[in-house]
């Protein structure tokens, strides 16, 4: 995500520091894939998930840890 190098409006001093303490964080945890993933299902709401990329080739995948780590 990125603030977008266009502004409508010119922002006042009060403004810009507002912004500045409201700018989103975003965690992610990052999980080997081969190619770019397709479909993607999980197994009934469980940490394991199938992927499908476009190659044809389905990977099975725990994905546990993962969210354990952005917790």
């Amino acid at each position: 995500m990125q603030k977008t190098l266009k502004e409508d409006e010119e922002e006042s001093e009060e403004e810009s520091d507002e912004d500045e303490s409201n700018k989103p964080i975003v965690k992610f945890e990052a999980i080997p894939h081969r190619g770019c993933v397709n479909r993607i299902r999980s197994m009934n709401g469980t940490a394991i998930v199938a992927t499908w990329n476009d190659e044809a080739e389905v990977g099975i995948y725990n994905i546990a840890p993962a969210i354990e780590a952005l917790d």
